[in-house]
């Protein structure tokens, strides 16, 4: 089957869940679940986690589903929600860590003279935060097309003629898309890079 065949038959299951079948959309988790999760995986790294939010990426793209409007791959839509629900609970998840720092039990009163400056491994933690919500912010800014190819590329690890089959264009598209991504997030984030 053709890629063009598969996204037209993934189309017809996805209009008919669109509608409200779940026997359609149990047919496109089936379809895709395991790219999903592997995905989220590797943006979280830890198994139990990753099992938690493909759930809550599924619940999303339930709840949105109608929302698709068929002018890119529904895969690539779909891997646009999966990494957005992934990038979503790791900024929740170091949220709550840099919360436990601040645990007032556990601190002793201040001494007149102690110093103000927080320790460095949690200035650290905040930077890093910093970086991934301007990187999340820069990744919000571009093009779907770009985004998703992006995304393939550096999450998945897809070649550029995968990336092109999967989302039905020329191998030379998504490297110009690559490219050009890369560039955006690249002046978006320069404060990061000097």
């Amino acid at each position: 089957m053709s890629a063009t065949d598969s996204n037209q038959a993934t189309n017809e299951i996805v209009i008919r869940a669109q509608g409200g079948d779940q026997t359609a959309f149990g047919e496109l988790v089936s379809i895709h679940h395991s790219q999903v999760y592997g995905q989220i995986l590797r943006m979280v790294r830890n198994s139990e986690d990753a099992k938690e939010i493909a759930q809550l990426a599924w619940i999303k793209v339930w709840n949105k589903i109608g929302t698709f409007r068929f002018e890119s791959a529904f895969s690539s839509w779909l891997y646009r929600v999966a990494t957005f629900t992934a990038l979503d609970a790791i900024r929740k998840r170091d949220s709550r860590r840099e919360l436990s720092y601040e645990n007032p039990e556990d601190s002793a009163p201040a001494a007149d003279d102690a110093s103000v400056v927080a320790p460095p491994e949690q200035i650290r933690n905040l930077e890093r935060q910093e970086i991934r919500e301007r990187f999340a912010e820069a990744l919000n800014k571009l093009p779907e097309h770009h985004k998703t190819a992006l995304m393939l590329r550096e999450n998945e690890g897809l070649t550029y003629k995968e990336i092109a089959e999967k989302t039905g264009c020329k191998t030379g598209t998504v490297m110009s898309r690559i490219f050009n991504a890369r560039k955006a997030i690249q002046t978006h984030m320069k404060e990061f890079l000097t």
